[in-house]
């Protein structure tokens, strides 16, 4: 998406450590990771919706999501 990075606070023993990721990428649970600017931006809800649209059709396939 862009050059921007985003901390996120992942744990670590009985505390937390941050980690910076890349706008764009997918984060420690496998979620995708967006930054402010990007986040509501009609590029994203493409993805997000085109992602749906893929995971729908799997599950109506008996394949799961992905």
């Amino acid at each position: 998406m862009c050059e921007n990075t985003v901390t996120k606070y992942v744990p670590r023993g009985y505390d937390y450590r941050p980690v910076e990721y890349r706008c764009g990428s997918t984060g420690i649970n496998g979620e995708p990771v967006w930054c402010e600017k990007c986040e509501g931006s009609d590029r994203v809800r493409q993805i997000e919706a085109n992602s749906e649209a893929d995971n729908a059709w799997l599950r109506s396939a008996n394949w799961g999501e992905m």
